[in-house]
């Protein structure tokens, strides 16, 4: 059900263009979908079996890169969700001292720290930034949505699930601290989608035997042992490109899962506790359309939809799944070794 024509009074005027931010970073995370489904049903992995005397092995023989697409749209999606953040305290620090410059312009943003202490530290520092000040009401908001007072909506690396079936740890991240490691390591190295990550599992070996979790493959591994010459053994292989967490994380994780649930919590608390002190149960809709319909930014944001990624991406891969499945066994040429 989509919410009512005036949910959106709380947002002003002059920050329409974070909405669209928002958008522009769920349309990023839709095409990085859609991009890596793709690739993985084009089937990028190539195999052979290698023959040395009396036994048959499975070997990866080539890996065709994910398109680099995907990983300039993940940047492009942190940047405009840390900018989204930042533009709204550039507005709030803006109504209270008017037009920043210099040095002092370039002290306004978020801080996302782990303790009081450190926020402490952080506003001491910007001491000319009055509004920031910790008794201010912006102050008290900047303090409301950190990582150390509000530890809900951490985001999993990975559903607890699959984690028991494939025996694999969950890391949970709060969306700020996530955010803020994504961007840090952006600035400094762009950040990539693994070439692949890869879920295989063969008869050959007992399944509680075998690592069922997503593992990168590089040309000339082997998936699975070697098998007698002439006795039938199946590979299954499922890839899909994952990205790994910067520090102080840690784990491979699905890239629009991660920047879907960072969205979410950019829309329905970080920019509405800084602009009415509150949290808003819808947000913002990141279904805005961008393109030239002629529409100003509220009328586009009145009419947004409220499907994100994940969920607009669900058909399309149901679809990918099933073309998949019936293209059947492949057989992968036999080489023989001495």
């Amino acid at each position: 059900m989509n919410p009512p024509s005036n949910e959106f009074a709380w947002l002003p005027e002059a920050l329409e263009l974070v909405a669209l931010r928002l958008t522009r970073a769920d349309q990023c995370a839709f095409k990085i979908g859609d991009l890596t489904s793709q690739w993985s049903l084009d089937g990028p992995l190539g195999f052979k079996q290698v023959r040395r005397g009396g036994t048959v092995q499975m070997i990866l023989s080539s890996l065709r890169p994910i398109p680099p697409e995907a990983s300039l749209l993940f940047s492009e999606a942190v940047n405009h969700l840390r900018a989204a953040i930042d533009n709204v305290v550039w507005f709030l620090v803006e109504q209270e001292q008017g037009d920043l410059t210099g040095s002092l312009a370039a002290q306004v943003s978020l801080p996302i720290v782990e303790s009081q202490e450190d926020l402490d530290k952080w506003t001491r520092r910007r001491s000319k930034i009055t509004a920031l000040a910790s008794e201010t009401t912006l102050g008290r908001r900047v303090q409301a949505i950190q990582p150390f007072a509000y530890p809900k909506s951490l985001v999993p690396s990975i559903g607890q699930t699959l984690a028991a079936l494939t025996g694999q740890d969950v890391e949970m991240a709060h969306p700020l601290r996530l955010l803020q490691a994504y961007s840090n390591a952006d600035k400094h190295r762009a950040i990539r989608l693994a070439a692949a990550r890869t879920f295989s599992s063969t008869d050959a070996v007992p399944m509680a035997a075998q690592n069922l979790a997503h593992h990168e493959l590089k040309v000339g591994d082997a998936l699975g042992p070697p098998t007698p010459w002439g006795e039938v053994s199946f590979v299954d292989t499922n890839t899909a490109a994952m990205v790994q967490r910067p520090d102080p994380f840690s784990a491979w994780v699905n890239p629009v899962k991660d920047l879907n649930a960072i969205r979410r919590h950019v829309s329905k608390v970080v920019i509405p506790i800084l602009l009415t002190g509150l949290e808003m149960p819808h947000g913002l809709p990141p279904g805005i359309e961008t393109g030239d319909n002629g529409a100003s930014h509220r009328e586009r944001l009145l009419a947004g939809g409220w499907e994100d990624a994940e969920t607009r991406l669900v058909p399309l891969l149901r679809a990918r799944f099933r073309d998949a499945e019936s293209r059947g066994v492949q057989f992968a040429p036999v080489v023989n070794e001495s």
